[in-house]
């Protein structure tokens, strides 16, 4: 557990408090939200995101991408950002799936990296009518959920808010 700014000892606590305030945030995001940057498809712009989701806990250093990445798997990262951006414009559902498997992996964050996903396809769906059928409107309360995440891309039943 990274140490926070709110000096809390207690791992389930803090847990908690992150939680919560992660869905207030998670909420407000949207499609239309901006990180001032021109090209969603790249880590930067996830970076930012993950820094507006956990930087009221955690020092603004520990929400940038950790520097024990290797250079190789940022770019990785960046060669899978751009390729989603033509795989949304021919709806190739299969490989949208494996290329955000494939980021996800990476592990770019300390902590929260599902998260920062998760927030990432929410305005990858609104902005770009990405067909998902994960809830976007229930509270997140877990760290594990990727699969459950990943396999809801290209599924159309059960889509509640867009």
């Amino acid at each position: 557990m990274l140490n926070n700014k709110l000096g809390i000892k207690d791992i389930y606590l803090i847990k908690k408090i992150e939680y919560y305030l992660f869905n207030i945030k998670y909420h407000i995001i949207h499609a239309d939200y901006t990180f001032k940057e021109t090209d969603i498809f790249d880590s930067n712009y996830l970076e930012k995101i993950h820094i507006f989701l956990f930087n009221d806990i955690y020092d603004i250093d520990k929400c940038k991408i950790r520097k024990s990445v290797p250079k190789e798997d940022i770019d990785f990262v960046n060669e899978k950002l751009k390729e989603l951006e033509n795989l949304l414009q021919e709806e190739n559902y299969k490989k949208i799936r494996t290329n955000i498997y494939d980021i996800w992996e990476r592990q770019l964050f300390y902590d929260g990296n599902t998260r920062t996903i998760l927030c990432f396809l929410k305005i990858l769906s609104e902005k770009y009518n990405l067909n998902i059928s994960y809830d976007f409107t229930k509270d997140i309360d877990k760290d594990s959920f990727i699969s459950e995440l990943v396999d809801s891309i290209g599924i159309t039943e059960n889509v509640k808010s867009r």
